[in-house]
């Protein structure tokens, strides 16, 4: 690629306002004019919760302790302890955890190397051990300062456990009563309170911004690799995080470069990895980054036409967008998970392309990429307003390539509100190259 194009290309893409882009498009040889709706202020939310926010949560936790008869909960998952007390760090092999009593601070039980982050934090309270593995299993050091607390003989919450794990645990802990409360904190990530939604908006400005870098570059290189577009992609986001962000704490980018690109066949791989292949007229391309910020994930995916679509292909996106539009549709409150998923497939299935699905129609998302409830077959979940989840159905092709779209949806009580503002009509999705 040529290096002072390169450059720019990201002083473009970079500089641009991610929600309010004009771009000159060719589509069925007129001239198409692409703008993406202007969003300013969610250049303007935050970039994280603040303490109080973790304080009320933990408050919150206590309600339902108290319900449950708990006198503490320890938390062993990383994203529980983010999600309870803000506490963002490096997960590795190192057991961390929260105790969140029945009344009072949370405390965290922290590897020394770690130590220095806790007293910059809201979490006054923390014990560390030097390093792991240590002389003594570090699960079994954690529950026995929780012991060593006054929990020693109470009702104590914990997290699922492998048998290795709640060997030490019990170890730990011999006279306490161990209970399985994992659902505790899981249920409550499910629904989403307005600052945890205008965190995933902020978020969206960025992923939004993604996929119009990555169609720029398409545009401006023509016959480019997916590790190319990938690459560029994840600069021009890079850099506009880094010029952008207030707060640089739980954000990310994907590893090698962030997203997935596949064109042509491989674009009906729906996890492709990226190969040398390179772009050409006539293949569909699929656009799928990420963006977190805050320690929250969003997504959008964005399905592209290299040039004008054939009649074959305008049937496959047209199945596929009937899908996504009629899943948007009913991820309202009241609805039921697996209901959701199969009105929505149902509508690949009408098109006459049931042999091309591949996966369900969407999941939860928040702290985690992936996470329940999912809007898949099996979970009978009743949807409640603040749940977010993706919607993405897909369709698949072996022998020519597929389409999808993903879109981060908020459920609410009459209809579902869509974080993503990029295009996703057919018109709106032809690079000419």
């Amino acid at each position: 690629m040529d290096t002072t194009g390169r450059r720019t290309f990201l002083r473009t893409a970079t500089g641009a306002a991610a929600l309010a882009v004009t771009s000159r498009l060719s589509a069925y040889g007129r001239t198409h004019t692409l703008r993406i709706t202007a969003s300013m202020p969610a250049a303007n939310l935050p970039d994280r919760l603040p303490p109080d926010w973790y304080r009320r949560k933990i408050g919150q936790v206590q309600q339902e302790m108290a319900r449950r008869k708990l006198d503490a909960v320890v938390l062993l998952s990383s994203h529980n302890v983010i999600y309870t007390t803000g506490y963002f760090h490096l997960s590795t092999e190192r057991p961390l955890a929260a105790l969140i009593p029945r009344s009072g601070d949370p405390a965290l039980f922290v590897p020394e190397l770690e130590s220095d982050q806790v007293k910059l934090w809201w979490v006054k309270d923390y014990e560390s051990y030097f390093d792991f593995p240590g002389p003594v299993n570090r699960v079994r050091w954690i529950f026995e300062r929780v012991a060593q607390r006054g929990f020693g003989k109470g009702r104590i919450g914990i997290e699922d456990a492998s048998a290795g794990r709640m060997k030490q645990i019990k170890l730990g802990v011999p006279n306490a009563e161990l209970v399985e409360a994992g659902d505790l904190i899981e249920e409550m990530r499910w629904i989403k309170d307005e600052d945890e939604l205008n965190i995933m908006r902020r978020g969206m400005y960025f992923s939004d911004f993604s996929i119009q870098a990555g169609r720029e570059f398409v545009q401006s290189h023509g016959s480019v690799t997916e590790n190319e577009i990938l690459k560029a992609a994840a600069d021009a986001l890079a850099d506009k995080m880094a010029a952008e962000l207030k707060d640089v704490v739980g954000i990310g980018i994907d590893p090698p470069f962030g997203g997935l690109v596949p064109f042509g066949k491989r674009s009906a791989f729906p996890h492709a990895i990226p190969s040398k292949d390179r772009l050409k007229k006539g293949d569909a391309l699929i656009l799928s980054y990420g963006a977190q910020v805050g320690g929250y994930g969003v997504e959008c995916e964005r399905s592209f036409s290299i040039g004008k679509p054939s009649d074959y292909a305008r049937r496959l996106y047209d199945a596929m967008l009937a899908a996504h539009d009629t899943g948007v549709d009913n991820l309202k409150e009241g609805a039921i998970a697996e209901e959701v998923d199969k009105k929505s497939l149902d509508q690949i299935r009408k098109a006459g392309f049931e042999k091309f699905l591949k996966h369900r129609t969407g999941h939860g998302i928040g702290l985690e990429g992936h996470e329940s409830p999912w809007i898949a077959e099996g979970d009978k979940t009743v949807l409640r307003q603040g749940m977010t989840f993706s919607c993405e159905p897909g369709v698949y092709d072996p022998d020519w390539g597929g389409f999808r779209h993903s879109d981060t949806v908020v459920v609410r009580k009459d209809k579902a509100e869509v974080l993503n503002s990029y295009p996703t009509r057919l018109e709106d999705m032809i690079i000419e190259i």
